[in-house]
């Protein structure tokens, strides 16, 4: 517990770091694929511990080796945090050099995000969407385990779900930037996203197989984890001046909190003979609601309209 606990208070540093850390070294036409390897390290350890862990915790006694080797990877990849400069020498950007000048303090911030209503569509949609695969991905092997699919198999799909999804992170955080079309992907993917989890429920009703899942979780681990670098920095365009910080750290936290009550729904609408074939139901309804609520979304990029007006005088 004193353990969970502790890494409980680390991650938001973890994971709060990708949008500040992509605005300080990068511009503009390399923020969104900063953004996209910051957010998703979380997901490559993700992808690692469900293909080593299981391989090497066979049973309980070997629980302790399991944790050990968890304790040595994340040790050598803290290593190298002590010898990166706090900032480069010289800003890739005007709002990077400009950011002291335009500082908000923490309380307007706040005021000025909750009336922002652009970015509190970015940060339900962000929320309920990742909050919707954590779960999923967390009871995945209970999920398909009624319909013949063994505790390793269902470790693949959540794999394929991962990496997948690594590989349309990097093809989307490319996009955005080289585009800056970041409404139009957001609006195109989250439909999508109900869409395969609806695809989901009818292929476990009718039980039609193991490759059918596998497909299906990688479309879905793909449009899934591309929203991420997508939301992130829309979630900066849509609030600027505000500090990255503030922004995307509004959108974890929104995003922790309903992973835990959509994990709680789902476990509460098993059926009683242990099938989530509601909890699958829950999943699409959730999220098609909000793939119309993002067609509303309006604000245009503040912070690249920004350096664009300030190239101009310059």
């Amino acid at each position: 517990m004193i353990g969970q606990v502790i890494c409980a208070i680390g991650q938001p540093f973890i994971l709060n770091i990708c949008t500040p850390y992509a605005a300080l070294w990068f511009s503009a036409d390399g923020r969104g694929t900063a953004t996209m390897v910051g957010g998703i390290t979380n997901a490559i350890g993700m992808a690692i511990a469900s293909l080593i862990i299981p391989a090497v915790v066979t049973s309980p006694e070997t629980v302790p080796t399991g944790f050990l080797i968890i304790a040595c990877a994340t040790t050598a990849c803290a290593i190298p945090a002590f010898f990166v400069p706090k900032k480069p020498k010289t800003p890739p950007s005007y709002s990077a050099s400009s950011k002291n000048k335009f500082a908000i303090s923490f309380g307007e911030s706040l005021r000025q995000l909750a009336k922002n209503w652009n970015y509190l569509i970015i940060m339900a949609t962000f929320g309920i969407l990742c909050g919707l695969a954590s779960a999923f991905t967390s009871l995945l092997t209970q999920i398909v385990a009624p319909y013949g699919v063994t505790p390793d198999d269902a470790g693949f799909l959540g794999a394929a779900f991962v990496l997948a999804g690594l590989v349309g992170s990097i093809v989307t955080g490319i996009f955005i930037d080289k585009t800056g079309r970041h409404p139009l992907v957001m609006k195109l993917y989250v439909p999508l996203d109900g869409a395969l989890y609806l695809a989901f429920y009818f292929i476990v009703v009718k039980e039609l197989g193991y490759t059918a899942m596998m497909i299906v979780c990688v479309l879905l681990g793909f449009f899934t984890f591309s929203l991420l670098p997508v939301f992130l920095e829309l979630s900066v365009e849509s609030s600027y001046p505000i500090s990255e910080s503030i922004s995307s750290s509004a959108l974890w936290m929104c995003s922790q909190v309903f992973g835990l009550i959509s994990l709680a729904i789902m476990d509460a609408l098993r059926s009683s003979d242990n099938k989530y074939t509601n909890s699958l139901i829950f999943l699409t309804c959730v999220t098609f609601p909000f793939s119309i609520l993002t067609t509303i979304y309006n604000s245009p990029n503040k912070r690249l309209e920004f350096e664009e007006r300030s190239r101009g005088i310059n």
